[in-house]
């Protein structure tokens, strides 16, 4: 038995910069300072480009990616304070990483799922 237990976060969406896809106050969406979790299970022919803002006040983050995608394909991309990639994988991996060293403050964590069937869960905290 496989049980997920989310707690979402209440806030400000505007740092979501208009990009479609679900929004951090969303079920599944959690965006707290040092800990991201994203988990859209049961999705079917999914794709969007969301993008959001992330508090991050250490220097990396470890991400974590669990996701079970049968079709389709995707990215998942984090960003450090000053813009700079620090992370890109495809959604369909998986396993625990950690970032490239950047600046604290506000990172970036953008998904883009393309005609993704399956289950997307990955998580970014502060390392």
């Amino acid at each position: 038995m496989f049980l997920v237990v989310l707690t979402v976060a209440c806030g400000d969406d505007a740092a979501d910069d208009g990009l479609a896809g679900p929004s951090a106050g969303d079920p599944g969406i959690s965006n707290q300072t040092d800990d991201f979790q994203f988990n859209l299970p049961n999705v079917t022919n999914y794709s969007t480009n969301g993008g959001y803002t992330w508090r991050n006040t250490g220097t990396r983050a470890r991400v974590t990616q669990a996701s079970s995608i049968s079709s389709g394909t995707g990215t998942l991309i984090v960003r450090d304070a000053g813009g700079r990639i620090v992370y890109q994988q495809n959604l369909g991996s998986g396993g625990t990483t950690t970032t490239d060293t950047g600046p604290t403050g506000d990172w970036r964590i953008e998904v883009a799922p393309s005609n993704v069937t399956g289950t997307i869960n990955f998580r970014v905290q502060k390392d």
